[in-house]
């Protein structure tokens, strides 16, 4: 009685875990759709506008796009190990994706970094400020969005978490666009343009280095216990 009584405690577990995974794999799955097909109408538009926080804003939608990729892949992996009753290494395997999320984040940073305080110091003479607040403002839709659709599993799951911070740090950013916009659009003020991407960047920073120390921390805690 015992033994079958553990069988299928260990049975029920195991269709709990896949019953997860099989609902992450969907929402990484929706998120990477619409991050993915908005990225590059963005890039397009924000290199027509001469919007430098436009095209950084894409570019970190397309880091976006390889960052909920590398989740979903890992959470594939996962799904696959947990299918074959073999869960002892789930943990370690998400975390690291996590901890490549983080990393990409901070590339990411210090690329915009660059190339606002490049756009601080020799402003452009002209950006088209009405197609950047518009594309800015359906950005702010599909990020919000993914924000709403990953929110509760980014509490729990590090490997989700990872990819909710691209998404967050993308809303914020859109937010920036709009404003930068709208200052360029009634103030004619194109340095805007250079110091939201400045402000951006240094978000985008902050919120990489807890996911990047969590990670750490958890496959280090990981190792230890095995």
């Amino acid at each position: 009685m015992l033994n079958s009584h553990s069988h299928n405690g260990i049975h029920g577990c195991t269709c709990h875990t896949l019953s997860n995974y099989d609902r992450k794999i969907k929402l990484l799955w929706t998120a990477l759709i619409a991050i993915a097909s908005f990225a590059a109408i963005e890039f397009g538009v924000g290199y027509w506008s001469h919007s430098l926080a436009l095209q950084a804003e894409s570019g970190h939608l397309l880091s976006d796009s390889f960052a909920l990729a590398l989740s979903l892949l890992a959470a594939w992996f996962v799904q696959r190990q947990a299918a074959r009753g073999e869960n002892f290494a789930h943990m370690r395997i998400e975390a690291i994706a996590a901890v490549l999320n983080g990393l990409g984040l901070v590339a990411i940073a210090v690329w915009i970094a660059i190339e606002s305080v490049s756009r601080l110091q020799s402003p452009p003479t002209e950006i088209l400020s009405l197609p950047m607040l518009v594309t800015a403002g359906v950005g702010l839709g599909v990020n919000g969005f993914n924000v709403f659709l990953l929110h509760d599993s980014s509490h729990h799951d590090l490997n989700v978490r990872g990819a909710f911070l691209h998404i967050l740090a993308d809303l914020i950013s859109s937010i920036g666009v709009i404003v930068a916009a709208i200052a360029i659009w009634l103030m004619h003020w194109l340095w805007v343009d250079g110091a939201v991407g400045l402000f951006v960047s240094s978000l985008i920073f902050v919120s990489a280095i807890p996911l990047i120390i969590q990670s750490l921390s958890s496959i280090c805690n990981r190792v230890s216990l095995e």
